[in-house]
């Protein structure tokens, strides 16, 4: 009976105190998962934020490089201060015949601010000068958009324009400051949740000494 009741106490289980100790390391082990799990995430996020407005931001950027770039004629900003808008000559679209003002998809090779088709662009008398303009809309304190208002071709009438579109959200900050008579500095940020990407530029006026 002895030897029976010898070999019944050497198959007790674990201790209360045990049974803590083992719950605490658990609990310290959880929580170090959850935070490498937190900061694994947020960095998923603000990747993923970022991979956003990038593209955004590179866009109307290089849109409005593209515009000044063939423009012979900078109305702003003028050379004194820095504006959120930049407007210029309209000399680089081709969307349309410009005889019959018919939409094409290639165009008619001749820039459609030549209105009366005789290669001269801008002369200021039969073709005046059509203007493209840029503009930082904060109607919404939340989302400032980049806004985009160009000519409309599509008529024969030359001083007519299309309804105004948004190239770009989020915008906290859109700063043009020309530095030369056919050179503009462009500075766009955008901002969403804590993140935030600014890029800046420079584009020279071809057609302008």
């Amino acid at each position: 009976m002895n030897t029976l009741m010898n070999i019944n106490s050497k198959k007790s289980g674990f201790t209360l105190v045990e049974l803590l100790i083992s719950v605490a390391i658990m609990g310290l082990i959880v929580g170090v998962l959850y935070q490498v799990i937190g900061v694994t995430l947020s960095s998923y996020h603000a990747a993923d934020d970022r991979a956003v407005l990038v593209p955004q931001a590179r866009y109307a950027l290089e849109r409005m490089v593209t515009f000044v770039q063939e423009s012979d004629y900078i109305v702003a900003p003028d050379t004194t201060i820095s504006t959120k808008v930049l407007t210029v000559s309209e000399r680089l679209s081709d969307q349309y015949d410009n005889i019959t003002h018919i939409y094409k998809v290639d165009g008619d090779g001749i820039p459609d601010a030549d209105n009366d088709h005789n290669g001269l662009i801008n002369d200021g008398v039969v073709v005046p000068v059509e203007l493209i303009t840029f503009r930082l809309d904060e109607t919404d304190a939340t989302n400032g958009r980049l806004m985009e208002k160009m000519p409309d071709y599509g008529t024969s009438q030359t001083g007519d324009y299309k309804a105004e579109i948004m190239i770009c959200e989020h915008v906290t900050e859109f700063a043009c400051r020309r530095l030369s008579a056919g050179i503009v500095e462009i500075t766009l940020t955008l901002q969403q949740g804590s993140k935030a990407v600014t890029l800046r530029t420079t584009a020279k006026a071809r057609w302008v000494d």
